[in-house]
């Protein structure tokens, strides 16, 4: 009966005793609502018989907080008819390898709210049927559960009580990604002729519109094999020089597998280098496991700057790879951060006139920023001698030196004194001045740079007294040592003969390997100028998986072919083990596989009123990654035309009109899913539909009328207070029309 009409029914009554009864009270109390704190379950990567649990926890959110009680209603939770193929509580639709536990012991209620049953009192009432209790007025009976089928044991949840219950997943047989299903369904008992002829509600009762939910699982199934890698599988020292500190090189051995991997060991081979030296490796038999990694260490302790090779062999009980190597050089090629060395002569000044018997004085600063000064070789180079007349080879790192030249070690004449100084990486740059040695200055010098236009050799430019025959040349667009040629071993000029100056882009004048445009090499170098190393060789990852080559990458061009990669039924190695398909050890998984529907279509709220909009979604899981079409329906053609769009994963649906408009009914909608290959798999799912004047969403409401003792009397059997309790009475169970 509506709040209005019990209101109306009181005032007649208490008109017709003549009397004045006090006014009804109403008390409002929310139906149960179920509430999950979990939508998804992730469990991660386990080998077969590995176990992982995640907990959950499901809730009377149906309640109001009044004067410190929680006011509500108790909740049934648990199980439905097993011949349905599924449980109010109980593992849905899904793959294989999760279970579920809990212990109705472990039910929680905040203080001023209890449950009020301990679970066997109610578990024989039960209702039957996976998608909810069926409406009234459809002359439904329902059978008491089977003992035998029935899921887990029915229990309650009080007002705010709440219970948690865990899930386990144990991975069975596939390999790869695993997903499956919970169901959480409510249940309200059978209202006895007791309960209906004195107006109360039965003992427990469902969520009225949305009474089941779904909770997705997801784990992932690996194979228990250890899969090597070692990163990197080339390394370059670069340059280091005697009595610097060591560099050390830092090889990474990683199990990529899903299984235990034995290290047998890690060593320098014979005929290495005596500069390289194993600093730290780890034991023999050493065991990684899965997803771990460890670091062997090599100590680089050149004696001299010549270049020096090794390599470090690295075994396991990895069947596809027992051995690998790791090539290790230093002081070797061309170093592509290598700057110049930087070579001035302060003293003397060029046309400087030596006629003393005293060694000449050379004053020289010589610097690189690559390596210490100490570390470069610098010589002085006399023209007219042809020969190397001293080492100017600094004494610290100021690089400042002076350099003293017996007298004797030269000839009469005009001389160039060339300073030349060279790094580890063989690069030279070169300083130098004009000396007359015991004699005069020709007539035809006209620069003072003791050649002249007459002279042997000629000075090709005498009005500029820093150019001169084998002089140092400089990029300024002149013939400084007039040989020529201008600005050669400058930037801008082409020295490697690449046909690419520095000053044009080459990152490298060093190596005619290495130019703006040139193919990649695996050499550890930049040849094609543009910061990327080794791209497109076997030392790079070209297809961003982790692995390169070099790294046991047998596809490098396919992201999803590499040592960690799962074995696909497509006639590829996919994980890179020299075995196809089902020739592998561990199989493969199918690439031909059925979409599989997870769980149940998934609805917003499993009641609705008629012409209620709510939606649906679907969650399907193909092993072999196909993208699936969806096509919805019901049990109603004329209701098909109520979804907004049939073909899409998730729809919205008009809960349709109903031809009795005093009862309700169930729906069946369900979801045709068809992979690209014709594969297909479905599901449905039921909804209740009720009229519009249904009041689905309003909590439960008691009329009160409270009996004024010895104020009113009548005639009739049991008086007028009899009158006002048994409206009362009926009050409780027409708060709600047509309640399931």
């Amino acid at each position: 009966m509506p709040r209005s009409l019990a209101l109306t029914a009181a005032s007649l009554l208490v008109l017709a005793g003549g009397c004045v009864q006090p006014a009804p009270e109403y008390k409002e109390t929310p139906y149960p609502k179920l509430g999950l704190n979990q939508d998804t379950l992730e469990f991660g990567s386990l080998e077969f018989g590995e176990v992982s649990t995640r907990t959950f926890t499901i809730t009377n959110e149906g309640y109001t907080l009044l004067e410190d009680i929680y006011l509500g209603m108790q909740m049934g939770v648990g199980s439905r008819d097993s011949s349905e193929g599924v449980t109010g509580l109980d593992i849905g639709p899904g793959m294989s390898g999760f279970s579920l536990s809990y212990d109705i012991d472990d039910r929680s209620c905040p203080e001023g709210s209890n449950n009020g049953d301990t679970g066997e009192e109610v578990a024989a009432t039960a209702k039957t049927s996976h998608t909810g209790v069926e409406p009234v007025d459809t002359g439904t009976v329902e059978p008491e559960p089977d003992p035998e089928t029935t899921g887990p044991e029915l229990f309650t949840l009080g007002p705010a009580c709440s219970i948690p219950v865990t899930v386990t997943f144990t991975p069975a047989s596939d390999v790869g990604e695993v997903w499956g299903s919970l169901i959480v369904g409510t249940v309200q008992a059978e209202q006895t002729e007791e309960q209906a002829d004195a107006g109360e509600l039965p003992a427990y009762l469902r969520d009225p519109y949305r009474y089941e939910q779904q909770i997705y699982l997801h784990g992932e199934a690996e194979r228990g094999q250890g899969t090597i890698v070692v990163k990197p599988r080339s390394y370059d020292f670069g340059y280091a020089y005697p009595g610097q500190e060591s560099p050390v090189a830092r090889v990474a051995v990683s199990n990529v597998g899903t299984g235990d991997l034995t290290l047998s060991g890690a060593d320098l081979v014979d005929g290495c280098d005596p500069s390289f030296s194993l600093l730290s490796s780890f034991p023999s038999n050493y065991v990684l496991a899965a997803g771990q990694s460890t670091l062997v260490e090599v100590l680089y302790t050149p004696t001299t700057t010549d270049p020096a090779y090794c390599e470090l062999h690295v075994t396991s009980d990895d069947a596809t790879n027992p051995e690998l190597d790791v090539t290790i050089r230093g002081n070797t090629g061309a170093d592509p951060n290598n700057a110049p060395p930087t070579v001035a002569i302060r003293w003397p000044e060029a046309g400087y006139e030596y006629n003393s018997p005293n060694p000449l004085e050379l004053e020289i600063n010589i610097f690189d920023k690559n390596q210490p000064a100490t570390s470069l070789t610098c010589r002085v180079k006399s023209t007219l001698t042809a020969a190397t007349i001293a080492d100017c080879g600094a004494i610290d790192e100021s690089g400042h030196v002076v350099v003293s030249v017996d007298r004797e070690l030269f000839d009469s004449g005009a001389d160039t004194l060339n300073v030349v100084v060279t790094d580890a990486n063989s690069v030279s740059t070169s300083a130098s001045v004009s000396v007359l040695v015991n004699a005069a200055y020709p007539d035809s010098d006209d620069d003072g740079d003791a050649y002249g236009v007459e002279t042997e050799p000629i000075d090709c430019d005498d009005s500029n007294r820093n150019t001169y025959p084998d002089a140092a040349e400089v990029w300024d667009g002149e013939d400084n040592d007039c040989d020529g040629l201008v600005d050669e071993t400058t930037e801008g000029y082409d020295d490697d003969g690449d046909g690419v100056s520095e000053a044009d882009g080459d990152c490298n004048d060093y190596n005619a390997q290495a130019f703006p445009g040139a193919p990649e090499r695996a050499d550890s170098v930049d040849n094609d100028c543009d910061t990327v190393v080794d791209e497109g060789t076997s030392l790079y990852d070209d297809d961003g998986d982790g692995f390169a080559d070099v790294n046991n990458d047998c596809n490098d061009s396919d992201p999803e072919v590499n040592p960690s990669a799962v074995e696909i039924c497509d006639g590829i190695d996919n994980d890179c083990d020299g075995l196809k398909d089902s020739a592998d050890p561990d199989g493969c998984v199918a690439t031909d596989s059925a979409p599989q529907v997870i769980g149940y279509p998934r609805p917003s709220q499993n009641a609705c009123l008629t012409e209620e909009q709510i939606s649906f979604t679907v969650k399907v899981f193909d092993a072999d990654g196909q993208v699936p079409s969806y096509q919805w329906g019901t049990d109603d053609a004329e209701a098909n035309a109520l979804f907004d769009n049939i073909f899409a994963q998730t729809v919205n649906f008009t809960c349709p009109k109903l031809s009795d408009t005093s009862a309700g009914k169930l729906v069946t909608v369900y979801v045709l899913v068809t992979d690209p290959d014709g594969h297909q798999a479905w599901s449905d799912t039921k909804i209740a539909v009720y009229p519009s004047d249904y009041e689905l969403y309003d909590p439960y409401t008691e009329v009160i009328v409270q009996e004024n003792s010895g104020a009113c009397t009548s005639s009739g059997a049991g008086g007028p207070g009899m009158l006002f309790v048994g409206l009362g009475l009926g009050a409780v169970v027409a708060g709600r029309r047509r309640r399931a």
